[in-house]
């Protein structure tokens, strides 16, 4: 199926939808479609070098507006079909009547921070730092993103780390490395190399994948890195950004991991890359 085919199925299928929320169809290129209306605009771009196709947002229908990634899918020519086409227009679907219909409406006052393990019993042994703790120490070194981890709890009912890094988080924490000064980076990965060190496997896999497999391995990030990372962290993180460097099929399964399903256990990204390797050599 062509990718023109895809689109034009989709936006058959969002007809109503998009007239309930007031959207129209702004624009459609090869390997784009978009609409907008006063609640923002959205859109679904295919990226033909990856096979990826991207539903992004924004709440701003400028010419300067900035997008976000909501979900990815892969687009393989050859077995997609009108069947899968119909399926992504549902997702598309709920997503746009959850974001411009509900996400307006909630009040992030009203919407609580997750809760940080305690740092004494996690050095004592007693529990194990977890993925609320690391939103919650994210949230309180950098206030200006109390606002997205709310988000992120009031769309989904929880926080969903791998969601809120890959959207949001590890931008931050990318420009910090390239960009910080020295008492940025040492605030940053004081924090990082705590939770951890002292952290159960999935918060290790968010820290070591999401958050720092961004930097691919470059060689300047790398350095700025390896001044600050702990001994117990380094080695991991180094081992995961040569795998991240690369872009191939485990690569894609990294950045596309399989869609939310509620109170579902999360796949174990680093454990599983780390196992690929290992069976690759």
């Amino acid at each position: 199926m062509e990718i023109s085919e895809v689109f034009r199925l989709i936006e058959k299928q969002l007809e109503k939808t998009n007239t309930e929320l007031g959207f129209s169809k702004a624009g459609s290129e090869e390997s784009s479609i978009s609409f907008s209306g006063d609640k923002g605009i959205y859109r679904i771009v295919y990226d033909a070098q990856t096979s990826i196709m991207a539903f992004e947002c924004a709440y701003d229908n400028s010419d300067e507006a900035q997008f976000n990634t909501i979900s990815r899918s892969l687009f393989d020519a050859e077995t997609y079909d009108e069947r899968d086409a119909k399926s992504l227009a549902n997702e598309i679907n709920d997503e746009i009547t959850s974001l411009f219909n509900v996400k307006k409406q909630v009040n992030l006052d009203k919407v609580k921070m997750p809760k940080a393990v305690s740092r004494t019993k996690a050095k004592n042994g007693i529990v194990s730092y977890d993925t609320d703790s690391l939103a919650n120490r994210f949230g309180t070194l950098y206030p200006d993103m109390k606002d997205a981890i709310k988000e992120n709890i009031a769309k989904y009912g929880e926080f969903l780390p791998e969601t809120f890094f890959m959207e949001v988080g590890t931008a931050r924490v990318m420009d910090i490395i390239a960009n910080g000064s020295d008492a940025d980076c040492k605030k940053l990965f004081r924090m990082l190399n705590e939770i951890y060190e002292d952290g159960i496997n999935e918060v290790q896999d968010i820290i070591g994948v999401t958050i720092l497999g961004e930097m691919k391995n470059d060689p300047k990030l790398m350095e700025t890195a390896d001044k600050y990372m702990s001994d117990y962290m380094s080695g991991p993180v180094h081992e995961i950004n040569k795998i991240t460097k690369k872009n191939n099929s485990l690569t894609k399964k990294l950045k596309n991991p399989p869609p939310y399903k509620p109170k579902k256990k999360k796949n174990n990204f680093m454990q599983n890359a780390l196992q690929a390797q290992n069976n690759n050599q």
